[in-house]
């Protein structure tokens, strides 16, 4: 139950961060319409809808391909909506062009986190952290900054971050509810009670995450009939959490209390298949009624649903593990042996756009064109928004000579990537075959501005215009 837990706070910190964001970007007076389009995808976030966010933020990206600002937003938006994967690619085209901003290190060492790159959230918290920038960050992030920390497992980290939060908001009930949870997984039982209860007092009617976390541990000592009162006031404000039901209905069966065990788990039924320990309460439960035929159809239903969370966090587990042993061998240099983990990858879970991607790329690279296709294909139908599939089908087309078709896939990547130079430079040969001169110019001008160090750029831009000099007609004295 941690994992709902933990993308519940996630998204109250972000929602948080979100309120932020508007305000700041209410003062501005000069709004042009770049402006209007950031504004306009901020309150849509605030209003809860994330994806139709991302076009207000790719009209600004075409208006300002340099601003660090819409992929960022984007990438806030993309993390409330699930989408992780596009969320840490839109942090990294932000942090490309305003490296070192801690809000932003933050936000990606959340989402790295939550997809198990452990060693590359680290790394971010740590450049978040550089030279004190993190001191300085809004009570917002830094709330999400602690819940990071102790997600990595980095307890002293995330209460050295809620002692300078409490500092701050000496008043703010969240904090001691955090900390609380800190003493928790460390197995420091006493002082969480004493950070949950001081929680309490500061915020009585509108605290049901303390007076479960509490609960909990009240549970856990013995205290049944303690354990219960925290729990009935957890659930008194906060009515139909299945996790905040489930363990009412344990404690209710600890007791004896049997008929109000049943009502409560019958209640958080519903998430039973993503929470089988609910199953296997409820039969516990008809189990002491004396009801055998149920408690044997609870117990049927805990062993199916336990099995298939098993053998799902088992394949996920292989496939994770696959991926990381192929980019330890990308990272060496040997690529036949990194094809070979990522070609188990796919196999062991054909629906993981990872290990496609790795395989499509590698195939376009050393142009087996025909096994790269599959994998595109795949691609697409797990994610067709995908920044890097539509960059991937787009090289392919070219590679194929479906020039029109290669124009669809890169000019769609050009909404939210205008900044990219290779993909530009794409373009310009996507164009340049097409036989649109002048984008095709366009194009090339805009890579060799983006890299002006690419001296295959430059070529191209010089040979483009070469072409429409050539083409120019002579023109004669009369």
């Amino acid at each position: 139950m941690k994992s709902v837990r933990t993308n519940a706070l996630i998204l109250v910190f972000l929602l948080a961060i979100v309120e932020v964001l508007f305000a700041a970007a209410a003062l501005q007076t000069n709004h042009g319409q770049a402006e209007d389009d950031l504004e306009e995808g901020i309150k849509l976030i605030a209003a809860g809808r994330y994806i139709e966010s991302l076009a207000a933020f790719n009209r600004f990206k075409q208006s300002v391909p340099q601003d660090s600002g819409p992929y960022f937003y984007s990438a806030v938006a993309l993390t409330q909506a699930g989408r992780l994967s596009a969320a840490a690619l839109e942090l990294q085209e932000a942090i490309r062009l305003a490296p070192g901003k801690p809000e932003y290190l933050v936000l990606q060492a959340t989402v790295l986190s939550q997809l198990k790159q452990n060693e590359n959230a680290l790394a971010a918290l740590a450049a978040a952290e550089k030279e004190g920038s993190a001191k300085e960050l809004e009570p917002a992030w830094l709330k999400l900054l602690a819940e990071t920390y102790l997600r990595l497992w980095k307890t002293d980290d995330a209460l050295r971050v809620l002692a300078l939060l409490s500092e701050r908001s000496p008043k703010d009930a969240s904090i001691d509810l955090d900390r609380g949870k800190v003493y928790v997984t460390i197995g420091q039982f006493d002082l969480a009670m004493e950070a949950l209860k001081k929680s309490i007092e500061k915020a009585p009617s509108h605290n049901s995450g303390a007076y479960f976390e509490l609960g909990k541990i009240l549970y856990q000592s013995g205290e049944f009939e303690a354990s219960e009162t925290a729990l009935l006031k957890a659930v008194e404000q906060d009515q139909n959490n299945p996790e905040y039901l489930s363990k009412l209905g344990a404690v209710a069966l600890a007791r004896g209390e049997v008929d109000e065990a049943i009502g409560h788990l019958q209640r958080a039924q519903t998430a039973a298949t993503a929470f089988p320990e609910i199953y296997f309460a409820l039969g516990r439960a008809y189990q002491r009624k004396g009801n055998r035929v149920r408690a044997g159809e609870y117990f049927n239903r805990f062993e199916r649903a336990t099995t298939a969370q098993r053998q799902s966090e088992e394949k996920n587990q292989l496939v994770d593990r696959n991926i990381t042993r192929g980019e330890l061998k990308l990272d060496e240099g040997n690529v036949t042996e990194a094809r070979s983990f990522f070609e188990q990858a796919a196999v062991a879970d054909p629906d993981r756009w990872e290990p496609h991607g790795y395989l499509a790329e590698m195939f376009l690279d050393s142009g087996e064109l025909d096994r790269a296709y599959p994998h595109l294909t795949k691609m697409e139908a797990i994610d067709p928004d995908s920044v890097v599939g539509n960059y991937l089908m787009a090289r392919y087309s070219f590679a194929r000579k479906d020039f029109e078709r290669a124009r669809t896939y890169a000019e769609r990547v050009e909404k939210s990537r205008p900044g990219n130079s290779e993909l530009r430079g794409l373009l310009g040969r996507v164009y340049e075959a097409l036989g649109k001169t002048q984008d095709a110019l366009r194009e090339y001008e805009i890579a060799v501005r983006l890299a002006p160090g690419r001296v295959d750029f430059q070529d191209a831009l010089r040979r483009i215009r070469s072409q429409g000099t050539q083409r120019k007609p002579a023109v004669t004295k009369p």
